[in-house]
């Protein structure tokens, strides 16, 4: 019976009886004799598990000397993937700093394209690691940038290796000197040469604040940096060889084509360009501004750089068509406000509600800086003019107030001697005050993209800070992407408010393009 079942199972199977001639080597002279086995060694085979428990084979033993050699074969192997005895290869030495790389990006959470260089964490790397001039590695440490930011730790190697960049970070995480130490450290030393390192910003306040910054970290070797003022360009009485003791411009987009249209000015020098709030600046209305800025940058050497805490995908895709191969960093969340700004939504039904829910927070108490958005002119005026009957310290600013009348409200702000102030969509963008602890947005803003710009006006530099963003029966419509916003940004928003239904995708234009209409703050 054990015969027919081993036949069965052995069907079609060959079996070589030659032995092979290293075996029949053995004993011959070619190694140590190999003594036959006894055939009692061999224990009986045991099918059904009755046979008695077998002692384990004894160990076949191996010589000293043939333990040694293994060894040392093992090592010798090992040695030559790592490289020289005592050394690590050159292969080891990259994957351990991309490992570290990964985890510093990880725990700061900064997502970039492949390719990027390693980020860096002190501005102390910036001559160790970057080999940046000593002047402004003290420059800023000076300036407080001895622990940098997560958007610099990537963002500063990636533009001194000359790399272009469509960069995304939220609201206050130190955006303008993470172009503003590469850009001084690309131009190295004053040339006096041309314009070589150009800043575009969407507002003539942004634009002072860039340059205020670039003047503080190129403090030492006298580089050349102006912000285009607009009286001196509309009067014509810029003229063209003014403009080469300029290292750095610092502009916004129409009082710089304003120049180039009249043939004044030349950007074909132009090493290095940034475009801070990119967004703002390839919306509809400045796009073909910036059109032509890029196309009289005509240096084939250049570095293009855009910054934004939004980018919407729009956006993006324009961007990375005048780009060339950029690699693009998002700091946390994307298109969401910092995690250090505590948000809420409060539901005042009617416009009246509007004033009663400011009321009871003045009486409550506010701690200065406030800032407090509406959606136009008329309605910022009509808010001050009760604020100043509640003998509030208040001040407004909107497009109508002329540039020194913009410039003494923000300075009054900055000192102290305004505590609130009212304005319109205008302030939303870049501009930074220190110490803001709260944002009032007594009318809800239009747009995703707006709402997070007007909350980072607080919560900057690591700060803590406060928005409060009134929402009536009109607003409705408009509260489930916001409470989806402040969800991302750390903040709880009651539940029913994520569930409100959306408006349709051409209700959304129209709301992006003309505001809600609204009833008068102010009765007469």
């Amino acid at each position: 019976m054990l015969q027919e079942h081993f036949r069965s199972l052995t069907a079609g199977a060959r079996f070589k009886r030659e032995r092979q001639p290293a075996e029949r080597a053995l004993g011959k002279g070619a190694g140590p004799a190999v003594e036959p086995v006894a055939p009692s060694a061999i224990a009986p085979l045991d099918f059904f598990g009755d046979a008695p428990a077998q002692a384990p084979p004894a160990k076949r033993h191996v010589r000293a000397a043939d333990a040694a050699d293994a060894d040392e074969r093992t090592r010798e192997k090992a040695d030559g993937e790592a490289g020289p005895r005592g050394t690590t290869s050159a292969s080891d030495e990259l994957g351990v700093r991309l490992r570290a790389a990964q985890q510093l990006r990880r725990a700061h959470r900064i997502r970039v394209s492949e390719g990027a260089p390693p980020p860096i964490e002190t501005a102390a790397e910036l001559g160790s690691a970057l080999g940046v001039r000593a002047f402004l590695v003290r420059n800023a440490l000076g300036a407080g940038y001895d622990k940098l930011t997560p958007v610099q730790m990537q963002a500063i190697p990636a533009l001194c290796a000359g790399r272009d960049l469509l960069a995304c970070a939220p609201t206050g995480s130190g955006k303008t000197a993470a172009y503003a130490l590469p850009l001084l450290a690309r131009l190295k030393a004053p040339a006096r040469n041309g314009v070589r390192g150009l800043v575009v910003a969407p507002t003539r306040e942004l634009a002072q604040q860039i340059h205020r910054e670039l003047e503080r970290l190129g403090e030492g070797p006298r580089f050349g940096i102006r912000v285009l003022a607009k009286p001196a360009a509309a009067r014509g009485k810029e003229r063209p060889t003014s403009w080469r003791s300029v290292d750095i411009l610092v502009s916004t987009p129409l009082r710089l084509v304003h120049l180039l249209s009249a043939a004044r000015l030349s950007l074909a020098t132009v090493a290095m360009l940034v475009l801070d709030e990119a967004d703002r600046l390839l919306e509809l209305g400045f796009v073909e501004q910036v059109d032509e800025v890029l196309a009289a940058c005509s240096s084939t050497a250049i570095v293009r750089a855009m910054f934004s805490a939004t980018i919407p995908p729009a956006v993006d895709t324009l961007a990375r068509s005048v780009l060339r191969e950029p690699l693009a960093l998002h700091i946390g969340e994307r298109n969401a406000a910092a995690h250090e700004v505590e948000q809420s939504l409060v539901y005042v039904g009617r416009e009246e509600g509007k004033l009663l829910a400011l009321q009871t927070m003045i009486r409550e108490g506010l701690s200065p800086p406030v800032l407090i958005f509406v959606q136009s002119k008329e309605r910022a005026l009509e808010l001050f003019r009760y604020l100043v009957f509640a003998n509030i310290s208040v001040d407004v600013i909107h497009a109508d107030r002329s540039a020194a009348q913009r410039e003494a409200v923000v300075t009054a702000l900055r000192s102290g001697r305004v505590w609130v102030l009212v304005t319109t969509e205008l302030m939303a963008r870049g501009i930074d005050f220190k110490g803001v602890s709260l944002i009032i947005n007594y009318d809800m803003p239009q747009t995703t993209q707006s709402y997070i710009h007007r909350v980072g006006r607080t919560g900057r530099a690591g700060r803590k800070g406060r928005a409060v963003t009134f929402f009536t029966d009109a607003d409705v419509e408009f509260v489930r992407p916001v409470a989806h916003v402040i969800q991302a940004s750390g903040s709880s928003v009651p539940d029913w408010l994520l569930h409100v239904k959306p408006p349709r995708k051409g209700r959304r234009k129209q709301l992006a393009q003309k505001p809600v209409s609204r009833k008068r703050i102010l009765r007469e």
